[in-house]
C-alpha cells in the first residue's frame, strides 16, 4: 500500500503548475539557505557587532517601503515579470558579495540581497494562491508541502556551507558562488513554466487600510500577531545562533553547520504532517499553541549551554525548530484559509512580518547587547515566545 504522504506528493506533482512551483521553491530555498546563515558573520567581517543590527534594520525598512507599493507595480508589469526582475538583481547580489572585499562594495550588495529575498517570497506566494484558487480546504496539506520543501533545502544548504566557508571564518567566496548557481536554476524553472502565468487583480497596499483590516478582523490580528512573534524568532536565530556558536561557544564553521542542519531537520520531519493534520483533524490552535511552548523552553536552554557538547547544542537546535515547524505551518494555513490570490494587501502586510521583524529583532537585540551579554537575548526571546502563546490562546479555531 502506498504511504498517504507519497501518494499526497503524488497527486501534487500531477499537476504541472503545483510541481513547477514546488521544484521552483526548493531550487530558490537551497540559493537562501546557502547563505541565511553566514550573512552576519559575512558583514561582521567590516563591521562590529552592534553596527550588524544597525544594518539589518535599515535592510527591513526598505523592504517594508518595497511592500507598501508592490501591488502597484503588480498591476502594471504581472508577478512573473516581477519575480524575472527580482531574481536578476538577486543574482547581481550574489555575484557581487562573492567577488567583494571591501566595506563599500560588500555591504551594499548585502543589503540588496537582504532586501529582495522577501519580495522573492511573496512573489512565490502569488503563484501558490493563485494555483490553490477556491480549493481552501487544502490550503494546509499544499503549504505544509510547499513549507516542507522550503525546510529540506534550508536544512541541507547550512551544512554544505559550513564546508564551503573557511574553518576560520575568513572566505566565504565559495558559499555566494554555490548560492548563485542555485538561483540560475530558479530563473530556468521560472522562465520555462510561468512566463504564460495569467494574473489576478491586484489590490493595493494600502498601509493604513491593511492595518484597520487587521485590526477589525481579530482572528486575523492576532495570526498577524503570533506569525509576527515566530519571525521574531527565525530572526534572532540567523543574526545571533552563528555569531554565539562560532565566537562564545566556539564551534568551527563544520560543525555549526551540522547544528543548524539537525535543528533544521525538524521542519522537514513535522511541517507537511501538520499541515494535513490541521486540514483534517485538529485545527491550528492547538498545534500552535504546543509550538510556542517548546520554542520558548528550548530559546531559554540557549543561554545556560555555554560550551556544551556538539551533541547537547544539536538537541536543544532540533527541539526549537520541533516547536517552530508547529507554529509556521498553523500561522501560515489559518491565515491563507481566510485569504484568496487577490487579498494582495492582506498577503502582502502579511508577509511585512519577516522584514518587520529585522527590523524590530535588530534594534531589541542590540538595546539587550548594550546591558547584557550575547547570550541574554535568547532570555528575551523565550519570553516573547510566551507572549506568543498567549495571543494563541485567543484565537478561534478553525476546527
Amino acid at each position: 500500500m502506498q504511504a498517504p504522504i507519497t501518494a499526497e506528493c503524488a497527486r501534487f506533482f500531477r499537476r504541472r503548475n503545483f510541481g513547477s512551483l514546488y521544484i521552483a521553491v526548493t531550487l530558490f530555498s537551497f540559493h537562501w539557505a546557502l547563505v541565511l546563515y553566514i550573512n552576519s558573520s559575512y558583514i561582521a567581517q567590516f563591521l562590529t557587532d552592534a553596527a550588524i543590527g544597525t544594518i539589518y534594520t535599515v535592510c527591513a525598512a526598505f523592504t517594508i517601503f518595497s511592500f507598501l507599493f508592490i501591488s502597484r507595480v503588480l498591476r502594471k508589469v504581472g508577478n512573473f515579470n516581477l519575480s524575472i526582475t527580482f531574481t536578476l538583481l538577486e543574482l547581481v547580489a550574489l555575484i557581487g558579495m562573492a567577488s567583494s572585499n571591501s566595506l563599500r562594495t560588500s555591504i551594499p550588495f548585502f543589503m540588496l540581497h537582504q532586501t529582495l529575498v522577501p519580495l522573492i517570497l511573496f512573489n512565490l506566494d502569488i503563484y501558490m494562491e493563485r494555483f490553490i484558487g477556491t480549493e481552501e480546504g487544502t490550503t494546509g496539506g499544499r503549504r505544509g508541502l510547499f513549507l516542507g520543501l522550503m525546510s529540506f533545502a534550508g536544512a541541507i544548504a547550512p551544512l554544505a556551507a559550513g564546508f564551503l566557508v573557511a574553518d576560520d571564518g575568513s572566505s566565504f567566496t565559495l558559499a555566494y558562488v554555490a548560492s548563485s548557481i542555485f538561483l540560475v536554476l530558479f530563473l530556468i524553472v521560472m522562465i520555462r513554466s510561468f512566463r504564460r502565468f495569467e494574473d489576478s487583480s491586484y489590490s493595493e497596499i494600502k498601509i493604513f487600510e491593511a492595518i484597520r483590516s487587521f485590526w477589525q478582523i481579530k482572528d486575523l490580528r492576532r495570526v498577524f500577531f503570533a506569525h509576527f512573534t515566530l519571525q521574531l524568532f527565525f530572526a534572532w536565530m540567523v543574526i545571533y545562533v552563528p555569531i554565539y556558536l562560532a565566537t562564545v561557544v566556539g564551534f568551527t564553521w563544520p560543525q555549526i553547520g551540522i547544528v543548524l542542519f539537525a535543528g533544521l531537520m525538524a521542519y522537514v520531519f513535522f511541517e507537511y504532517p501538520i499541515g494535513l493534520i490541521a486540514d483534517r483533524y485538529l485545527g491550528e490552535k492547538e498545534m500552535m499553541l504546543f509550538g510556542f511552548l517548546i520554542m520558548g523552553m528550548a530559546t531559554a536552554s540557549f543561554a545556560y549551554l555555554g560550551t556544551a557538547s556538539l551533541g547537547v547544542w544539536i538537541f536543544a537546535a532540533f527541539c526549537s525548530r520541533f516547536g517552530a515547524s508547529f507554529v509556521e505551518t498553523t500561522t501560515e494555513s489559518y491565515f491563507f484559509k481566510h485569504t484568496r490570490s487577490d487579498d494582495t494587501h492582506l498577503i502582502g502586510f502579511f508577509r511585512i512580518t519577516r522584514p518587520l521583524s529585522y527590523l524590530v529583532g535588530a534594534l531589541l537585540g542590540s538595546f539587550t547587547l548594550l546591558y547584557a551579554p550575547l547570550g541574554g537575548v535568547f532570555i528575551l526571546l523565550a519570553l516573547l515566545m510566551i507572549v506568543g502563546f498567549v495571543n494563541a490562546l485567543l484565537l478561534k479555531d478553525t476546527k
